[in-house]
């Protein structure tokens, strides 16, 4: 098997001073003193990438992955161990790099070719392609200074994919383009695919991760949490973005301890507090203090499988009297597409007036529609009111992720069983 990308245990140290002086003096003591800090930006990686595979890597904020991506492209070198890449690199690193700014960019496209070995005449005969696909128009023969970061990214991701690279190295830059040119690129990189080529691309898209890649890279603080099947990875992901420990060990304990009550908040034991989300809307009049996602059989998961029978339960605490109290949920895909959403009054089901100082928990239970296979986002919400007048107390976006596995192909968004019939009639003939 033939190994694109190969890396032995590499680390990069950078060097953090606290203001210049601080450099300054270092250097004036010539090694005799110390006045900065080493920061260890990726540590011990070691992986192998095979010909042809597209690998996705994820992780958070500072995590090491554009690190990483540099290492690889060799714009900066190991501090320790070592890299080999074989076969021509196209990068398409952070905005910016690459190009330079008082060039144009025809001049800046052919510079990149030189670059990676390509004669006049080679760029010559991709140039049309390349102006084509950055549909930059005139600014092309202008300097690149004066270009917006969406027609950067253009010219860069349209030289970077006709330039006959054998590994595509992409960063986040392709955020900054529109949507219709978003779609485009990500068409592009599936031909790139289908001609054997080796993508290697960091992304906070994890749907991207998913559906486009072979394998996916973890990283946290610099070193590899995992490597491996995407789906496997992304599962890790989820665990340390929301800080969910792996339950399965303790279904036992947790079905023994469901009916535990903490004196201090009256919320049973099973139940999560509300820790993480990303937005909350309200006064917090009926103020959500807890919430489950469970099984059938009151097991807390957050992975599960389409036609699984669920219950979500929400915990909330009334600081004044509710008299016509409503809960509800949404459940979003990665994209932001509202699954399933409903709350207590749209199912027919009216909540009793809530007491001040009382605590409620209103249980949905419902059977798990055939979603396509990935992880979604629970956000919930309690208020007051109907249907057609209400007030929201409490708003809590995206407040429980889970993983979804469908046992069969889902083309579309979810999947419903469907009964199909066919029968042969008798064909009509028209007559003269």
């Amino acid at each position: 098997m033939e190994y694109r990308i190969r890396a032995n245990n590499i680390s990069k140290c950078f060097r953090l001073y606290n203001d210049p002086m601080s450099r300054l003096k270092e250097a004036l003591w010539r090694g005799r003193r110390s006045f900065h800090q080493d920061f260890w930006a990726v540590k011990d990686i070691t992986m192998s990438i095979e010909d042809g595979s597209t690998v996705g890597v994820i992780g958070r904020n500072g995590s090491g992955k554009s690190t990483l991506l540099q290492l690889i492209a060799g714009i900066i070198t190991p501090t320790s161990g070592h890299i080999a890449v074989h076969g021509r690199i196209a990068a398409l690193l952070e905005l910016g790099s690459g190009f330079d700014p008082e060039f144009t960019g025809r001049e800046n496209v052919f510079m990149n070719g030189s670059i990676l070995g390509l004669s006049q005449n080679e760029m010559a005969a991709r140039f049309g392609d390349i102006e084509k696909f950055a549909e930059i128009g005139a600014f092309i023969d202008q300097p690149v200074k004066l270009y917006s970061s969406g027609m950067f990214v253009r010219l860069a991701f349209a030289t970077a994919i006709n330039v006959d690279p054998d590994i595509l190295l992409v960063d986040e830059a392709l955020a900054v383009g529109d949507v219709v040119f978003q779609h485009r690129c990500m068409s592009k990189i599936r031909e790139i695919q289908q001609n054997g080529k080796t993508i290697f691309f960091v992304s906070h898209d994890i749907s991207a991760v998913q559906k486009l890649c072979t394998k996916a890279i973890l990283l946290e603080q610099g070193r590899v949490v995992c490597i491996g099947d995407p789906d496997d990875v992304i599962r890790e992901y989820n665990k340390i973005i929301w800080n969910v420990e792996d339950k399965y060990s303790d279904q036992i304990q947790q079905s023994q301890t469901e009916s535990v009550v903490d004196e201090a908040t009256d919320i049973p034991t099973v139940l999560e507090q509300v820790k993480h989300f990303d937005r909350r809307l309200g006064d917090q009049t009926g103020e959500i203090i807890g919430f489950s996602l469970t099984d059938e059989r009151g097991r807390s998961q957050v992975n599960f499988t389409g036609g699984d029978h669920i219950n979500l339960s929400l915990v909330v605490h009334c600081h004044q009297t509710i008299e016509m109290p409503m809960a509800g949920f949404v459940i979003k895909d990665l994209l932001g597409n509202e699954l399933l959403k409903t709350n207590s009054d749209a199912e027919g089901y009216h909540l009793k007036p809530c007491p001040k100082g009382a605590n409620i928990k209103v249980t949905f239970s419902f059977v798990l529609p055939d979603f396509r296979s990935g992880s979604f986002a629970i956000s919930a919400a309690f208020g007051n009111g109907t249907l057609d007048h209400y007030t929201v107390y409490d708003w809590l976006e995206n407040l429980k992720v889970f993983t979804m596995e469908s046992p069969q192909l889902c083309y579309g968004l979810l999947r419903t069983p469907i009964n199909i019939h066919q029968e042969f009639t008798e064909s009509t003939k028209s007559s003269t």
